[in-house]
């Protein structure tokens, strides 16, 4: 358990200026997805992290012994007779102004929430991707630690956080998470208090808090099982338990992914001490905000609350009912499925299918990205182009040979290529997969022929004599492939979106880079053991600039609005109250 702060420290000293040098970070920019740099160097890394999960998993070299929950049931830090406050907030440390905009609201001692005042949590759970597009040190300093520091330099309140590793804390092995939060380090006014990937933490009025690391979406490795069979023997009968999974596994799982909740079925069915225990699972991982209330006796609620920072994900795809673990499971010891209804989603479905029509605006602000279909188009339509002379006059007998087989190698190089772009949803259906790969090749090579024709034609009327003709064809290739092309790409993601739930979707959202919509879930626990639950929006993301002196009422971040408006945070519904254990 670490120490609680020292009451006679002093807070750290005010930059004078927003050089990295004196802020002790580098405020970054939000992550552009379709830059090639960027993919090729995180393609690298998640390959890597895959290899190493497979062949050394980081989870069973940490600590074995039992050892003790966070305890903050009867500490200093907890009023005696008042509730108590936690937050979550996962999907973090993406662009500076979407980061920092959520850290502002945690950081602020009070919020009014509906009318009502709401304090801040006494402990913050980080649900997982802290950073982006990795994991590194530099990431964490830049994307989470220095976003939080400027927020919340310094507390005299006790408030402790704890962190569940997603996939991009994953890319890197582990070594950078476990170094920023099993270290009992300082984000700010936060101080770390796990010693591990997972924790358990004992609240007031008996709650407890368990957070599992599923690394890369696999299963629950061994040691990591005996650590929460060891706490689940701490849990008692009359105990109320809220799981924190770093992935929604109720909406990934269904027919064409059956398996995709069993881990958590399994962890349910074999470590819980009893189902009913369970009131409240809490997920990041998709960017936005989701809850399922089951329509069993239970009533058991699953929430979504990725809206920390990183890009917005739409909600327009989200199932209107789940069944869990779902039927086509072939999991011999499931449970009878349960059926799931979604109860509210933020942003709201018809805003969410508004959004995607912005990637046709926004694909080319997207760095480098031009460079992608610029390049092909030159090589493809090029080859194309001699391929095929009598597209533009001449006798069909006029192709050349060499060149046509060449340009139908490089036709299916691109379609395998485009086949492999679209989502993990399509991949599972692989005639789908192929109509879509196939619709969006051809609408490439029909543009590239079109450019070809009317390069040599154009050439033809001008009366251009060698060697010019011969470079039209390449110079208008590449110039319309990094002009046009990034548009069929961008009405490529919109159509394919229509065509099935997820085909894509992650990239159309990417793309774009949203950083309004933010959103995280506040908690009170009150002395008698009630649960409410605040579901908090942010919809509009502040521009942020550096503050040399404090603001009124000595307000000690170190960066304020830029235009003077501060982020206004509100309910997303109205609080959602949770009973330790369900109405008879």
């Amino acid at each position: 358990m670490p120490p609680l702060p020292d009451p006679g420290a002093q807070p750290p000293p005010r930059p004078q200026s927003d050089l990295p040098a004196e802020l002790g970070f580098t405020p970054r920019s939000r992550v552009r997805w379709l830059s090639p740099g960027m993919l090729a160097r995180t393609g690298v890394l998640v390959a890597i992290s895959e290899l190493f999960g497979a062949f050394a998993d980081r989870r069973e070299l940490q600590r074995t012994e039992s050892g003790d929950p966070l305890d903050l049931s009867d500490r200093d830090a907890v009023e005696l007779g008042e509730p108590f406050w936690l937050d979550y907030v996962a999907d973090i440390g993406d662009g500076f102004d979407g980061a920092a905009t959520v850290a502002s609201q945690l950081a602020a001692e009070e919020l009014e929430l509906g009318g009502e005042p709401t304090r801040a949590g006494s402990l913050l759970v980080m649900g997982g991707d802290q950073a982006y597009p990795v994991a590194s040190g530099p990431n964490y300093r830049d994307k989470l630690v220095g976003p939080y520091r400027m927020m919340l330099p310094w507390t005299e309140r006790p408030r402790w956080l704890v962190a569940l590793p997603g996939n991009h804390d994953w890319y890197d092995g582990l070594t950078s998470f476990l170094r920023q939060f099993c270290q009992n380090r300082w984000i700010g006014g936060w101080q770390t208090a796990q010693s591990r990937s997972y924790f358990a933490v004992k609240l007031p009025a008996g709650w407890w808090l368990w957070g599992i690391d599923i690394q890369l979406a696999d299963d629950i490795d061994e040691p990591q099982l005996d650590y929460f069979r060891a706490m689940a023997e701490k849990v008692g009968p009359d105990d109320a338990i809220i799981l924190c999974w770093a992935m929604p596994s109720w909406v990934e799982s269904g027919p064409e992914n059956p398996e995709g909740y069993a881990p958590l079925e399994f962890f349910e069915r074999t470590v819980v001490p009893d189902r009913a225990m369970l009131r409240l699972s809490l997920s990041g991982d998709l960017h936005h905000y989701a809850r399922y209330q089951g329509q069993d006796h239970a009533g058991q609620q699953k929430i979504t609350a990725g809206g920390g920072g990183a890009y917005l994900y739409g909600t327009h795809n989200l199932p209107d009912r789940l069944h869990l673990p779902p039927a086509e499971s072939r999991d011999p010891n499931k449970r009878p499925p349960v059926p799931y209804r979604l109860a509210r989603c933020y942003p709201s479905k018809p805003t969410s299918r508004r959004l995607r029509a912005g990637i046709l605006g926004q694909v080319y602000r997207n760095p480098g990205f031009w460079t992608v279909p610029a390049v092909l188009y030159l090589v493809i339509g090029t080859t194309v182009g001699r391929a095929f002379p009598y597209l533009a006059g001449a006798n069909w007998w006029a192709a050349d040979v060499p060149a046509l087989l060449l340009a139908l190698v490089l036709a299916a190089v691109l379609w395998s290529g485009l086949n492999a772009f679209t989502s993990v949803s399509a991949r599972r259906n692989p005639l789908r997969r192929r109509l879509v790969g196939g619709a969006h090749t051809l609408a490439h090579l029909a543009l590239m022929a079109g450019t070809a024709v009317g390069a040599e034609l154009g050439a033809d009327a001008a009366g251009w004599v060698q060697p010019w003709p011969s470079v039209a064809v390449p110079v208008a290739e590449g110039l319309v492939g990094g002009l046009v092309g990034q548009l069929v790409v961008a009405l490529y993601l919109l159509l394919a979106d229509r065509v099935g739930p997820g085909v894509n979707t992650d990239e159309l959202f990417s793309a774009q880079a949203i950083q309004d919509y933010r959103c995280f879930v506040r908690l009170r626990i009150d002395p008698g053991g009630t649960l409410t639950v605040y579901p908090v929006k942010i919809e509009r993301a502040v521009r942020w600039r550096f503050a040399p002196v404090p603001g009124p009422d000595s307000d000690p971040r170190w960066f304020r609005p830029a235009d003077g408006v501060e982020p206004v945070a509100d309910l997303i519904e109205e609080p959602i109250v949770i009973t330790k254990r369900p109405a008879p």
